[in-house]
């Protein structure tokens, strides 16, 4: 990004979107966070003082009791308004952040399609899928759905000598889907190249792709059930976006099927996250993050123009 012209006019268009729209949008969630704040740290003076007087045995016995219960009652009664204000602050900010690219809506812990996954194949496997933030709406004329996932795994643990199954976070990342007003005649997948181990990567019906650039050939295997369509997306242009877009997200895979485009970008840190109890939630510069990862995602779109029934 850092030499794409592209980027920063768009960036300084979002800058004047970021004081004239987010800005006035969020005033009241800053106050109500600011409100809270006060009250915590209101909560946590009263805390340490009780302490204080405990270790110091400067508090009558009989009083340690009626006040530690006192102490309880308010800590739980500002934990309440805290632990609501992770979700409120993203359900008033997110929806604003990203209608800067089109009409979407925000979406909390939304459902995954599970045949949708399965026919990408480009999700390692896993045994559930727990959900976080989510969007769907339409950029550019396209219907596009993006979802922050965990994956979860069985696994067996040793408990009161006893074997229990649990589940096991095994990866984390972003599903990136979007439907085009065309069809593609086969599947061709991207996925990122293991090495001598490429031999043991099995995609039913799916035959290798070899393509004439030797850096992308070192980063990625292409596989598709239809060669020409592969060479037909997988432009030199393509090619190099994707290259761009492995600098920021190194685990990142393509499918291309039916009508669809889906993309798998696994990380460790999570998206979105445009707030903190702790911090203004008028934050430019970690906006600016979150602007920059929609814009890399959405990127893809104007990419491949999806919106056009000519493929490319």
């Amino acid at each position: 990004m850092e030499n794409n012209p592209e980027y920063f006019a768009e960036r300084e268009e979002f800058y004047k979107y970021f004081d004239n729209v987010i800005v006035p949008s969020v005033q009241e969630m800053e106050s109500r966070r600011k409100k809270y704040l006060f009250w915590f740290l209101a909560i946590c003076s009263l805390v340490i003082a009780w302490i204080v007087l405990l270790i110091t045995g400067q508090m009558p016995f009989a009083y340690k009791g009626e006040y530690g219960i006192f102490i309880c009652v308010l800590v739980l009664g500002v934990c309440a308004p805290m632990l609501m204000y992770y979700k409120q602050s993203k359900e008033n900010i997110l929806p604003v952040l990203i209608g800067y690219f089109g009409n979407f809506t925000y979406l909390f812990r939304p459902d995954i399609s599970e045949s949708a996954i399965q026919a990408g194949r480009i999700m390692k496997k896993y045994d559930k899928l727990s959900t976080d933030d989510g969007f769907e709406g339409t950029y550019d004329e396209i219907p596009v759905k993006i979802i922050e996932y965990t994956r979860f795994e069985h696994k067996k643990r040793r408990k009161n000598d006893m074997d229990v199954m649990v589940y096991q976070p095994q990866g984390h990342g972003i599903i990136f889907s979007a439907k085009m007003n065309k069809n593609f005649q086969g599947q061709t997948i991207v996925v990122k190249d293991k090495g001598i181990l490429n031999k043991l990567a099995r995609y039913k019906g799916l035959m290798r792709v070899g393509l004439e650039s030797p850096e992308f050939e070192k980063a990625y295997e292409v596989y598709s059930d239809n060669q020409i369509e592969a060479r037909f997306i997988l432009t030199p242009v393509m090619l190099e976006y994707m290259m761009e877009l492995k600098k920021i997200f190194p685990k990142t895979e393509f499918s291309f099927f039916n009508n669809q485009l889906q993309v798998n970008i696994e990380m460790k840190e999570n998206f979105f996250e445009c707030s903190s109890f702790f911090r203004s939630i008028i934050n430019k510069k970690r906006i600016e993050k979150i602007f920059k990862q929609f814009y890399l995602l959405f990127s893809i779109v104007k990419t491949l123009h999806l919106n056009e029934k000519k493929l490319l």
